[in-house]
């Protein structure tokens, strides 16, 4: 029995990478926000955090990380907030 409830976690892990075509899905994105969902035993983190902040580009934004919550099939959800972008300051040092 163990090994069955064992063997269902992982198809149903697997299931959503085959849903989602890769190992991330952005489920709600806007100017404020961008929510996505991912496989943490397959996540391609760096692929992931360009997509995130792919998002917030469109309204020239930053991502920032808000929060992170995890589904009852393992699944994470982070939550990213667009943040307006402050032009860094520099510093004239040859006068």
């Amino acid at each position: 029995m163990k090994t069955l409830i064992i063997l269902v976690s992982l198809f149903s892990l697997q299931g959503c990478v085959a849903v989602w075509g890769s190992s991330y899905n952005i489920a709600m994105a806007n100017s404020r926000s961008v929510v996505v969902e991912y496989d943490p035993a397959v996540i391609n983190l760096a692929s992931m955090l360009n997509a995130v902040q792919t998002e917030c580009d469109k309204y020239n934004k930053d991502a920032v990380l808000d929060s992170t919550s995890k589904s009852n099939l393992g699944i994470l959800v982070n939550t990213y907030r667009c943040e307006t972008r402050n032009a860094d300051q520099v510093i004239d040092i040859q006068n």
